[in-house]
């Protein structure tokens, strides 16, 4: 029960209430099953898919490039004619991990689906890894029953002999492990199981057969589709249709039906307008995965979906193929994106990470050990992992091989509430198996005491404002609708937001100021800085202070003394590019890149000087057009001439474009007898 519980923390973002099943038009026209590969919903279907593609040919990240893979091939269409998809999975064969039987199975069942030989796609023979697993009982590791399940569905798709010697042994042990009630544990392995042992040669009609389908019936609800952690859902429903399928019967059945809708009818008004499925009716989870698991399920094509033609002979290990399976041309995956991990009362971390592939410390929960696992590709977790290196703080992470799913315990030592969103989108699966993509922006990591998370955000209609005028924020949740009575804190100011979200703050004294917002119920928000003052302002020297040798004393006086030469520092809004420079009216120095800086050796004993700044938004040389107009002004009133009046004009209005967007000034006093000494 313990384990179960964990479990069930891996993906409380999955738990929510449940709502009325109410099945649409597309249900309803859908009487007849299975679906023809021309219909509407099907066509659809694999157009989101199109529109999903990234150009390297990826969909949704390595993994669900290869149940796309699995999805198109059932709609009887070419991978090959999808773009650089064939060649994404065929170089990014470091993205499997090595050490997990499933990861090799998975995209053995794509590779064949893509009509590839499976001994010899990019220079490797999936089929002797997945053998390589066996030892002689089972497949991988003895307590996750998955990668036994789906070695007898890869290596039969891969054209072993259903009627081998290693596949009736794993088969034999897939069946002493149902249980009681004719399961494997939930819907979606017992799925699986129905169609690994019908693919194995177990007759349809058989008590094993007949009790996994009684007790995937009883995990049937009242929505007529299969529940899975608490909610009935698309991938659920979807394994459950191709089981149904597999064991020969029809899901559409009355037998299958609840209320007149059947499991098809469910799946069925989980598409969107895009053509793409969701997670549940609720819930938009994942649904390019979503999207592959369905097809297959709506056109009636259970695993294997292809049979690679071949024997059992020539399938067994090529000794003297002059394949170098290390030799395999693959690509680094570099991720670099931000991340935030909100705590229940602080924020803990925030910052930007880049990563490949992870080495993750995490605590077995069957053998109780400390272990070592390697994610060979940029994920949530390992971001995680290397934000806590930048950032100082420790995680805890518990794995379950039974699931083959990681948890994250506690993270700076707050504990078992913590959920992630990636770009403010809840994810179904953990956070190692999440690939990040480039089209991975942010990472959120938050502290929440509820199974499903909410969370705030908040957006300024301006960040640099001058001290008494208005500026607006508003406060979101995570999917931009707005948030009322949140507490929205400037500094240590704090207002509640309206009906709208909405808040209007005015600040009368100058400086920096962070903007955030919290509410109960909800993960704390971004953070945005605002700068309230002048847009130009001299940060250094101060007003009424005394420096010596650019070091500021902490003596008050009536006005600035300056000893030695001192950097005249300013802080500027972010929309001036350029700062020039001025003692007593003469520009002395001009400056483009930030920090804007200068600094003021002079000689002088006892002089007053006045420091002048003005900040521009262009990089544009302004003081060459006053230049030429100061001297096109006096030859005109030397000689009269009207043309060089004209030009003068004409600079003039030229000019306009470059006014300072602001400045400032300060009078100090200097002495400075050695100016050479820097």
């Amino acid at each position: 029960m313990r384990k179960i519980l964990s479990i069930v923390l891996i993906v409380s973002v999955l738990l929510t209430s449940i709502s009325v099943y109410v099945p649409s038009d597309a249900s309803a026209k859908h009487s007849f099953y299975p679906l023809q590969k021309n219909d509407p919903v099907v066509t659809n279907a694999l157009n989101y898919l199109r529109d999903q593609q990234n150009p390297d040919g990826s969909i949704g990240g390595f993994s669900v490039t290869a149940w796309a893979a699995i999805a198109i091939s059932s709609a009887d269409e070419n991978p090959h004619k999808w773009g650089n998809l064939v060649n994404y999975l065929k170089n990014h064969v470091n993205l499997i991990d090595s050490t997990k039987a499933t990861d090799w199975e998975r995209q053995l069942l794509a590779i064949v689906a893509c009509n590839e030989n499976p001994k010899s796609f990019g220079g490797i023979n999936y089929i002797t890894k997945v053998k390589g697993f066996y030892d002689g009982v089972q497949i991988g590791d003895p307590a996750n029953l998955y990668d036994d399940i789906f070695g007898i569905l890869s290596l039969i798709a891969a054209g072993i002999d259903r009627n081998s010697t290693m596949i009736q042994t794993i088969k034999t042990h897939v069946e002493k492990k149902q249980r009681n009630n004719g399961g494997w544990g939930d819907v979606d392995t017992t799925a699986a199981a129905v169609m690994a042992l019908v693919a194995a040669g177990e007759n349809k009609n058989s008590d094993v057969i007949n009790n996994a389908l009684l007790f995937i019936k009883n995990m049937q609800t009242n929505d007529s589709g299969f529940q899975s952690w608490g909610q009935t859902n698309a991938a659920s429903t979807a394994w459950a249709v191709m089981a149904i399928t597999a064991a020969g019967q029809n899901p559409t059945d009355t037998r299958w039906q609840i209320n007149g809708f059947s499991p098809v009818d469910f799946l069925l008004n989980l598409q969107q307008e895009n053509g793409g499925f969701k997670w549940s009716v609720n819930q938009n989870f994942n649904p390019q995965w979503m999207t592959c698991y369905v097809i297959p399920a709506l056109l009636g094509k259970p695993l294997p979906i292809k049979i690679y033609k071949t024997t059992e002979e020539n399938c067994q290990d090529d000794a003297d193929n002059g394949v170098n399976e290390n030799n395999a041309n693959v690509t680094v995956n570099v991720w670099t994106g931000s991340i935030r991990i909100e705590g229940k009362n602080h924020t803990v971390w925030s910052g930007t990470v880049s990563l490949s592939s992870s080495l993750i410390t995490a605590l077995n929960d069957s053998s109780g050990e400390m272990e070592e696992y390697t994610i060979p590709y940029p994920s949530v977790l390992g971001a995680l992992d290397e934000a806590s290196r930048l950032g100082g703080f420790s995680y805890s992470v518990i794995y379950y091989p039974s699931w083959n799913a990681f948890y994250v315990k506690t993270i700076a030592g707050e504990s078992d509430w913590w959920h992630y969103l990636v770009d403010y989108n809840v994810s179904m699966v953990d956070a190692g198996k999440y690939e990040l993509t480039s089209k991975d922006k942010e990472i959120l990591w938050g502290y929440l005491e509820d199974w499903y998370v909410h969370v705030l955000r908040v957006d300024l209609d301006k960040t640099v404002v001058n001290q008494s005028e208005e500026f607006t924020v508003t406060v979101y949740n995570e999917s931009m609708a707005p948030v009322k009575g949140a507490v929205v804190h400037v500094s240590s100011f704090e207002y509640t937001s309206n009906e709208e979200g909405k808040v209007t703050v005015k600040i009368e004294t100058s400086g920096e100021y962070m903007v955030y917002a919290e509410k109960n119920g909800f993960v704390r928000s971004n953070k945005i800085k605002v700068f309230v003052g002048k847009k130009v302002e001299i940060a250094k020297p101060l007003h009424n202070a005394i420096y010596l040798w650019n070091t500021k004393l902490g003596i008050k006086t009536h006005k600035t003394f300056v000893f030695g030469a001192v950097d005249v520092k300013v802080r500027v809004a972010d929309n001036v590019k350029r700062v020039e420079f001025y003692v007593d009216g003469k520009m002395e120095y001009t400056d483009d890149e930030k920090p804007f800086e200068w600094k003021l050796n002079k000689f002088a004993f006892l002089k007053e000087m006045t420091i002048e700044v003005k900040g521009y938004k262009s990089v544009n040389n302004t003081s060459n057009v006053q230049q030429i107009m100061d001297c096109l002004n006096v030859l005109s009133k030397q000689h009269s001439f009207i043309l060089l009046g004209l030009m003068e004009n004409h600079l003039r209005d030229s000019n306009k474009s470059f006014v300072p967007e602001g400045y400032d000034s300060i009078k100090v006093t200097v002495t400075n007898l050695f100016p050479f000494f820097r």
